[in-house]
């Protein structure tokens, strides 16, 4: 009798650590493929610069770009190797329950009781938020919507994810400010991912005409500004459209591609500036009335 339950423990204790054996090698491998993936993604990303930034800049010079290359690849690879490790300590640990769970009955209630109660007050009270920053950090970590060099819009903050640590996220803001956030928040954040699928941009700009105007001509000065634009692409004819009518003026709307994020600002600006020039040069007003020097509002456009 004893003999069968004895075979029957030995056996128990090599199929559960089999499993173990092969939970950790299968996560182990996944974890370095998608290391991998994630270095060889910001290595290509970095060819070309203006890509990893939220806004077109030539501040940092080639040496300097090298440098938050490896920063960011090091980055990248302390993160999946952190996680490699926690996988390692979490399958140890269930094993070493599975392993003494056929004994857990020999323990008395009341030290079994004191043990779950201690650990649940350690755990739930004083390592919580550490508990579920690492758990959120490995889960945006598995996941393909948040990723290191993607441009975000995010509680009216824009700019580029420049860290994802285990316990936080890093976001480099346009203005070059760095904007962290802990990964239990950023995990239950909603934001817009610019470059989740690829780093083409649909640019836009809104602007006003007088109902004096011709929208004919508007047309076709908006779309010859953003045709002849150096930083539109040519992934379809750039658009025009009047989108509403307010009080004073009508609403329209010129949009474009852009191959990025950072070129999508130039763009804007660039239709913005030539549509001002070119809009006083053909004498097409803004609004319908204004006011001059002297403070009286006139009906005539301008």
């Amino acid at each position: 009798m004893n003999i069968g339950m004895d075979l029957d423990l030995i056996f128990y204790v090599i199929g559960i650590s089999a499993v173990a054996l092969f939970a950790f090698w299968w996560l182990y491998h996944r974890v370095s493929s998608l290391k991998s993936q994630r270095v060889d993604r910001i290595k290509n990303m970095f060819h070309d610069p203006e890509t990893m930034a939220a806004m077109p800049t030539d501040v940092l010079t080639a040496s300097e770009e090298r440098q938050e290359k490896k920063k960011i690849v090091k980055g990248v690879k302390t993160r999946f190797t952190i996680i490699q490790r926690t996988l390692f300590f979490c399958i140890l640990f269930i094993w070493l329950f599975a392993i003494t769970a056929p004994f857990i009955g020999s323990i008395p209630s009341t030290m079994l009781s004191i043990l779950i109660a201690i650990t649940t007050a350690v755990v739930g009270i004083a390592a919580r938020p550490l508990v579920e920053n690492m758990i959120s950090g490995i889960v945006i970590s598995f996941s393909k919507q948040l990723r290191v060099g993607d441009t975000l819009s995010m509680d009216q903050q824009y700019g580029t994810v420049e860290d994802i640590s285990i316990t936080h996220t890093k976001i480099k803001t346009w203005d070059w400010k760095r904007y962290v956030i802990p990964n239990s928040r950023m995990l239950n954040k909603e934001f817009v991912n610019l470059t989740l699928n690829d780093s083409l941009l649909w640019a836009y700009l809104e602007f006003h005409v007088s109902y004096d105007a011709d929208l004919d001509e508007v047309m076709e000065v908006a779309l010859e500004v953003a045709e002849t634009s150096e930083y539109r692409i040519n992934q379809e004819p750039a658009q025009f459209w009047v989108m509403r009518m307010e009080k004073e003026s009508v609403v329209c709307w010129l949009a474009a591609w852009a191959e990025s994020p950072a070129e999508a600002w130039n763009l804007k600006s660039d239709m913005a500036i030539s549509l001002i020039k070119m809009l006083r040069e053909r004498g097409i007003p803004a609004h319908t009335s204004y006011v001059d020097l002297k403070g009286k509002l006139s009906s005539s456009p301008v």
